[in-house]
């Protein structure tokens, strides 16, 4: 294990870094800067922190810590990647909650928080590593699948809706443009799939890893490229039951001395993109895999929740799909074999 002796919390905006470095956690000792969120002002960054480093004597291994932003994250990941310098993405819900209560907010008090945050779990905390260049533009890809799908369906729904119920001199014309939108995002979008699976044949481990997870029954190709992007290449989970809780699909007891005991549930807190990815899923391996079909039937028949069910085979796609993987052999439906 690394031992740093540098921690350095990092506030990222859309046009500006707020920066905190600490050698012992303690707010009233941290300095503070802001930089802008561009290669000059991230070396202005490492200048500013080497002041601070001679200031205290420390001559130790530097480690960085920032909240997830999404797109305003990807300059200063590159750039610390480029420098071989250690950082971490980590959830910001997971920052506040660990710190206790907290008064007040800015950009300075939130880098001072995620300095003090990274230095009080030092032992826990893991570097971070960007995703290969593949995984990152199949990421940027299923977001534009997703922005077109979306306007699809807004804009076929609205004059689906106008059609049936005004006259049609009133929505003719609207109607029209609307199929010709719709028709040309219908294109575009499997233009868009096209070129998503154009990327994962061009690597011999994805495209493995991707026949892998969709002879699955139930897992087609925008939830097995999407399962490459977050898993990192089934690198970022350690076994079935993680990826199932970070999705939202683990049930949790709650339960406090002799007189509260609530049924398992699972957690409000998931990716919920993912959940209802498998959501769909599930509903395709009910209607075509006979083994699922006959133990959701099953269970439906001894009164269980539907909703209940589902989650089931929600988790029993993500077992297979990470037992696939582990196995480095498709999935086989043995129902077929049965005499």
């Amino acid at each position: 294990m690394q031992k740093y002796l540098l921690f350095i919390g990092i506030d990222i905006s859309k046009r500006w870094i707020d920066v905190c470095p600490s050698h012992n956690g303690q707010k009233k000792d941290m300095a503070h800067g802001r930089f802008d969120n561009d290669e000059q002002g991230f070396k202005q960054m490492i200048r500013f922190i080497r002041d601070y480093a001679s200031q205290h004597k420390i001559s130790g291994k530097w480690f960085f810590c920032m909240e997830h932003t999404g797109v305003y994250v990807l300059p200063m990941c590159n750039f610390l990647e480029k420098k071989r310098l250690d950082y971490a993405l980590e959830n910001g819900l997971q920052i506040s909650k660990s710190l206790g209560i907290r008064r007040g907010k800015s950009d300075k008090t939130d880098a001072a928080d995620i300095a003090r945050y990274l230095f009080l779990h030092r032992e826990e905390v893991k570097p971070f590593y960007l995703p290969s260049s593949n995984l990152l533009k199949i990421k940027n890809l299923l977001s534009l699948y997703r922005r077109l799908k979306k306007a699809q369906v807004a804009i076929k729904m609205a004059a689906t809706e106008l059609e049936e119920f005004s006259a049609p001199d009133l929505s003719n014309l609207v109607v029209q443009v609307s199929k010709d939108t719709t028709s040309t995002l219908v294109k575009q979008i499997e233009q868009v799939k096209k070129a998503i699976v154009e990327i994962i044949e061009s690597s011999a481990e994805l495209h493995r890893l991707y026949q892998l997870a969709t002879s699955v029954k139930g897992i087609g190709p925008i939830i097995g490229a999407t399962l490459l992007v977050y898993t990192n290449g089934f690198k970022g989970f350690q076994d079935a039951r993680q990826f199932a809780c970070y999705i939202g699909l683990a049930p949790f007891g709650h339960t406090s001395g002799s007189s509260i005991h609530k049924p398992d549930k699972v957690s409000n807190l998931a990716n919920k993109r993912l959940k209802a990815l498998f959501s769909n899923g599930a509903l395709s391996a009910i209607r075509y895999d006979h083994e699922i079909r006959a133990y959701y039937l099953r269970k439906i028949e001894e009164g269980k929740n539907p909703f209940l069910v589902q989650n089931n085979v929600k988790n029993k796609l993500v077992h297979r799909i990470f037992a696939v993987v582990n196995r480095g052999t498709p999935y086989v439906e043995l129902s077929k074999f049965r005499a």
